[in-house]
């Protein structure tokens, strides 16, 4: 009877499902949507552009492209971005007056879109980035800022992490293949003519990483504009700090009503979906559809300069870390059956035992991954690597 009854409730639960229809209704084009802060002073200044889509669309992030953008000063001044591809727009080394205000006027899908005029708002450098081991040993790293004005108060964070891999065998051998009826004749020989020999461009890798939340902070509670919050935490024994790893942090000043804007973003991306917590909450902005003022537009217009600062940290500041690659090698005889049922899967490392004609007989062998550092990152050593 037990067991009629859960039949019956789950094919009631079943019956009830529904496809969900969201009452928001968005246009084809989607809905714009502004990312990024227009860098005031000396670099790059980079924004991206976007649209919303509907829920049940299994895109992914779709990428204004064709658009015209420009940053206009009340001064009657205009400075163009250069459409870079992939919805990203850019121009290098603004330099501006911050005695003046700026608005951004985008246009795209035959829709004009201006922002509310900004002021530059004031920067001050990073004073630090440091770290220690906490949290079972894992690393915390910090950012630290002040403003002796006591006029900032409210700040954003970006990081763009690298660390160096290094594979965990070298290799001085390669697979041969000689055609052959009815089946093909497997061998392992040397890369080239010397035993000792090779492939320095397979040794050492780099991988990459970006913060993928908003990391606010604000002094506007406190007496001094003094800033001292946690930014990234490593775990003990991750890869990030089994050579040399690198953060990049960057730092942006908002206006109070801007401050407002991310928070609330904030609290709508990395809400729970749990019905006890906030329900999110509207988005408006300070950019505007000029051809349709009933078109939200999502995004925030900020003007600042960006302060940035880097640091490395070496595997051999930190004791005891623990990083283990997990890589291991096998022993694999030099024979033909013996390769393909072996060895094929995996890539040959360096030779094991040779016989008194100088042949090899023996020769080591590993996942692939362990061997050739490129098929887990990129080969090409950064501009800024020491």
């Amino acid at each position: 009877m037990k067991k009629l009854l859960y039949c019956l409730l789950a094919l009631l639960v079943m019956g009830c499902k529904e496809n969900y229809d969201s009452p928001v209704h968005s246009p084809v084009t989607g809905y714009l949507v502004v990312e990024g802060v227009i860098n005031s002073g000396a670099g790059a200044a980079n924004i991206v552009l976007s649209r919303t889509s509907k829920l049940d669309n299994n895109r992914g992030i779709v990428n204004e492209t064709g658009a015209t953008v420009k940053l206009e000063g009340e001064d009657n001044s205009v400075h163009a971005f250069a459409d870079k591809g992939q919805g990203q727009y850019g121009t290098n080394n603004l330099n501006l007056n911050t005695a003046i205000k700026y608005r951004l006027h985008i246009t795209a899908k035959g829709r004009e879109y201006l922002s509310d005029f900004a002021v530059v708002k004031n920067n001050y450098p990073i004073d630090s980035i440091s770290w220690k081991r906490e949290n079972g040993n894992g690393l915390q790293l910090y950012v630290n800022t002040h403003d002796p004005q006591n006029n900032t108060r409210y700040y954003q964070w970006a990081y763009d992490e690298t660390w160096q891999i290094r594979s965990t065998f070298i290799t001085t051998l390669k697979y041969k293949i000689t055609p052959h009826s009815p089946v093909n004749i497997y061998s392992v020989v040397y890369r080239d003519s010397s035993t000792f020999s090779y492939d320095p461009n397979i040794i050492n890798c780099w991988q990459y990483n970006s913060s993928n939340t908003l990391l606010l902070g604000s002094t506007a509670k406190l007496s001094k504009d003094i800033v001292y919050l946690p930014l990234a935490f490593v775990p003990r024994g991750s890869i990030k700090l089994g050579v040399l790893y690198s953060i990049n942090v960057k730092q942006y000043a908002w206006t109070k009503e801007g401050y407002e804007f991310l928070e609330k973003m904030k609290k709508n991306t990395e809400s729970t979906g749990s019905i006890f917590d906030a329900q999110p909450s509207e988005l408006k902005g300070n950019i505007h559809c000029v051809t349709d003022s009933s078109e939200p537009v999502i995004g925030y217009f900020n003007i600042c300069p960006v302060q940035e600062k880097r640091i490395f940290i070496n595997n051999s500041d930190l004791s005891l870390w623990g990083y283990q690659s997990g890589c291991t090698s096998v022993d694999i005889k030099n024979i033909s059956d013996t390769i393909i049922a072996q060895g094929l899967g995996l890539m040959p490392s360096v030779v094991v035992e040779i016989n008194p004609f100088g042949a090899i007989t023996i020769f080591s062998a590993a996942e692939p991954q362990c061997i050739d550092c490129t098929l887990r990152g990129s080969n090409i050593k950064p501009a800024y690597w020491p």
